[in-house]
């Protein structure tokens, strides 16, 4: 569950430095400017017009970069295999990955998210312990957000944005990679990890309202330290490593051969921008020129 709440919370936040959630990338020989913006995916599409510099930014691109593009992500055959990632072997289901007593603990925090909805852990038995982290880790995110709809949220609306002005959008990443990284992990391991969250529910509850809180209000010293608490996981090397710094040094590259034909919006969250390895120093270390917009 640690690496399920890092590599959501990167996912979800923007994560950058002076408060600023969009990042101007100029120089080494780029005609014209490309920008980088942090998002939280289930922050609300209004959160759009407190973000300096945003109708620039879509203004001046030619094309809108997400993690994944959102027509892809979105398609029938994406859901399709997405929800098939989330099926385990019939040899290790739920209740054959958990004990008696271990399956109850996970039962009674599921059943605090799911139970005035009517759902029932035993209805979600064929799903990898992944899939659970999941929707446990929406649960509390969304429940801060009392007006939540789905359906107006800020990283589709930004894509969405730049579409009606003509940007196509295009994925750093695509559903497949991304699987991978979600689903795809022993499942030992990550029935240990959802047996660990259950047990510390109060815990990532109060990290998870401490994230929104701190996005709202763009304050970054919050979210970082959110992000190097080791009760999180933020100290694990090996998860840091894959879930940031791998995929920043791979995104840096494709910006790197893109920038220079267009001018791109590149929307991705959390931890992937600040640090020495983050995205923004590595696109400085290249020679660029990377600020934020005013």
């Amino acid at each position: 569950m640690k690496k399920i709440f890092l590599l959501f919370a990167l996912m979800m936040l923007a994560f950058a430095s002076q408060a600023q959630l969009l990042w101007k990338v100029s120089g080494n020989g780029l005609s014209r400017p490309s920008y980088i913006m942090g998002t939280y995916h289930f922050a609300p599409a209004s959160m759009m017009e407190k973000i300096p510099g945003m109708q620039q930014a879509l203004e001046g691109c030619d094309v809108v970069v997400g993690e994944i593009e959102k027509e892809s992500m979105m398609s029938a055959e994406a859901q399709a295999k997405m929800a098939q990632a989330m099926i385990a072997p019939l040899d290790s289901t739920l209740d054959k990955l958990f004990s008696p007593e271990d399956l109850a603990i996970v039962e009674q925090v599921f059943d605090k998210y799911f139970g005035a909805m009517g759902v029932k852990l035993s209805q979600m038995n064929m799903l990898k312990p992944n899939a659970i982290s999941v929707q446990m880790q929406a649960m509390q995110a969304v429940k801060y957000f009392p007006n939540f709809n789905q359906n107006e949220l800020i990283d589709l609306a930004v894509q969405t944005a730049a579409n009606e002005m003509g940007r196509p959008s295009i994925g750093l990443e695509t559903i497949e990679e991304q699987i991978e990284l979600l689903f795809n992990g022993p499942l030992t391991e990550q029935a240990e990890g959802l047996l660990e969250a259950c047990k510390k529910d109060d815990l990532f509850t109060v990290q998870s309202s401490a994230l929104v809180e701190a996005y709202m209000a763009q304050d970054l010293n919050r979210i970082e330290a959110v992000f190097t608490d080791p009760e999180l996981g933020g100290e694990n090397a090996e998860e840091m490593e894959a879930l940031i710094y791998d995929r920043n040094r791979s995104w840096a590259e494709k910006l790197h051969k893109m920038m220079p034909e267009r001018a791109a919006l590149v929307c991705v969250g959390a931890g992937h921008l600040p640090g020495d390895q983050g995205l923004l120093q590595l696109l400085r270390n290249r020679g660029y020129t990377v600020e934020p917009m005013q």
